[in-house]
């Protein structure tokens, strides 16, 4: 009879410490998929701020574009058009591929080859928005002159000696300096994921 009892006790014991352990482990990944959504969401927050910044400048240029009234104008506006319409929408989908990695179906291995393949796309289309944000820059410079002050900026050479050489070492060094962050953000959500792994 007591042999019983102590039997019962110790099943119940095996049980709670059992469910424990499932309660423990399921917290442990909870907190690690927030944690990696928090880190995605750094990402994703500045790009988006970032990609409604293009659409303004979309608008902007297509209520404007009539006083581009000279082909090159018009080039130029169309340029950045198409450009800040493509880069944000492609960063977008590249973050949300991110976002989407099923962390709770499949293994975790899974899970981090395809963030891994996500990670390698995203900083591709950064390193590639790094490099077309210097044309963009001259060219909104373009438009932007002749709509805002009526310059052509072609015209005005001295103008163009200070002013784009200024505006694309600022771009560059904002620019190194986002870089740097986001692959920060996205090596802390890899870590996470290997942890989940362990």
């Amino acid at each position: 009879m007591e042999i019983d009892k102590m039997k019962s006790l110790w099943e119940d014991m095996s049980k709670k410490v059992e469910r424990q352990e499932i309660l423990t482990d399921q917290l442990i990944f909870d907190m690690t998929k927030e944690r990696y959504e928090n880190r995605i969401r750094s990402i994703s927050v500045p790009e988006t701020i970032s990609a409604l910044i293009c659409f303004a400048v979309i608008i902007f240029l297509i209520s404007n574009f009539n006083l581009l009234d000279v082909w090159y104008l018009q080039l130029s506006g169309i340029l950045t058009i198409v450009a800040c319409l493509l880069l944000p929408i492609l960063s977008l989908k590249s973050i949300q591929r991110m976002k989407n990695v099923p962390i709770s179906k499949g293994t975790y291995k899974e899970a981090l080859a395809i963030y891994a393949k996500a990670r390698v796309k995203f900083i591709r289309l950064q390193k590639v928005s790094f490099y077309t944000s210097f044309i963009v820059l001259i060219l909104c410079v373009i438009s932007f002159g002749k709509i805002i002050k009526g310059i052509d900026v072609f015209t005005m050479t001295e103008k163009l000696n200070w002013l784009v050489p200024s505006g694309i070492g600022v771009l560059f060094i904002f620019s190194q300096w986002v870089l740097k962050k986001y692959k920060g953000s996205m090596d802390s959500a890899n870590d996470l994921l290997k942890e989940l792994e362990e």
